[in-house]
């Protein structure tokens, strides 16, 4: 009988080779597994759930009533989306683009070499970044009450009429804005400043040494060199400046302002999910697809930012 002969005995690197790779690799598999579990609990199944909730009609306690695409169809016709949209844009232009603007010129001034006590100066700007919000705004309410507000008791002093800051539309939409821009400043000139510091003295030397003004060195060296982060804060605090919710539902209690005039898009859809705002009733689907609106505002405003920006540092090189 003839006698068998034994079979090479396979190295263990290569039978683990042979394995599938989710066999192979379960220990680094279970190493990151954590990351992986918490977005699918915190951000996966969120988003899931929110695409199902813009499909019903639903006030959070009782049975979800299923009304398929009603409830996008009411998003596009409803007068309601439409004028928090126009509230937004109102707020974000006359406080979200100042704002921006100021701290540009501010973080230039800032970043002289010439000025002394600047790490003072750049705590002063962003202290208010770290404030209370609720605080603010019983100062601010303080400021600009009718009755007793300090800036009418100044006014009346000077010969001038008092204000109705809280009861008309435009008036609390001004302080409104005032409150974002008073926030806003500091945390826009701490971002300016970084990109800043990232130019080489050199070249302002030379341009002095040319001749070249502020306002010259500003628009020819500073902003040029900078301009990844002007990109960035166009680009966050378009954003920001559309999500705008904290300051107009503090300064008027939830309420909303006179005829709505400080509704903003994320004021609206914090309404529908059972909030304060009187006008309008529970709705959770409703409000996701306020959100889903939102969203899509922002991609488009961020592509918009984007390219202009884009474009004009084309030109400007």
């Amino acid at each position: 009988m003839p006698r068998r002969t034994a079979r090479p005995a396979v190295p263990t690197t290569r039978r683990r080779a042979d394995q599938p790779a989710l066999r192979r690799y379960w220990r680094e598999y279970l190493a990151i597994s954590p990351f992986y579990v918490l977005f699918a609990v915190f951000g996966l199944f969120p988003l899931v759930f929110a695409l199902y909730l813009s499909t019903v009609s639903w006030d959070g306690l009782g049975e979800p009533d299923q009304v398929g695409l009603d409830q996008v169809l009411r998003l596009v016709s409803s007068g309601e989306f439409l004028d928090a949209l126009g509230n937004t844009v109102i707020i974000f232009l006359i406080a979200q683009v100042p704002v921006i603007l100021a701290a540009l010129g501010a973080a230039a001034l800032l970043s002289s070499p010439r000025l002394k006590g600047r790490g003072i100066y750049q705590t002063l700007f962003f202290l208010p970044q770290v404030t209370s919000i609720v605080a603010v705004a019983i100062v601010f309410q303080s400021l600009f009450s009718n009755e007793f507000g300090i800036i009418n008791t100044l006014l009346e002093a000077v010969g001038l009429g008092a204000v109705p800051w809280m009861t008309t539309a435009w008036g609390v939409r001004l302080v409104v804005a005032l409150m974002i821009f008073w926030r806003g400043f500091g945390y826009f000139v701490v971002i300016f400043l970084a990109g800043i510091a990232s130019i080489p003295p050199t070249l302002y030397e030379a341009a002095r040494l040319d001749g070249a003004g502020p306002w010259r060195i500003l628009r020819s060296i500073t902003v040029p060199m900078i301009w990844p982060t002007v990109l960035f804060v166009a680009v966050t605090g378009t954003i920001s400046g559309f999500q705008i919710f904290t300051e107009p539902q503090v300064l008027t209690n939830g309420l909303g302002g006179p005829d709505g005039s400080v509704v903003t898009l994320m004021f609206l859809q914090v309404g529908y999910m059972g909030s304060t705002l009187p006008t309008v009733a529970p709705d959770l689907g409703f409000a996701t697809t306020i959100g889903w609106g939102i969203f899509v505002v922002l991609i488009l405003l961020a592509l918009f930012n984007s390219r202009v920006i884009n474009g004009r540092r084309k030109e400007m090189s």
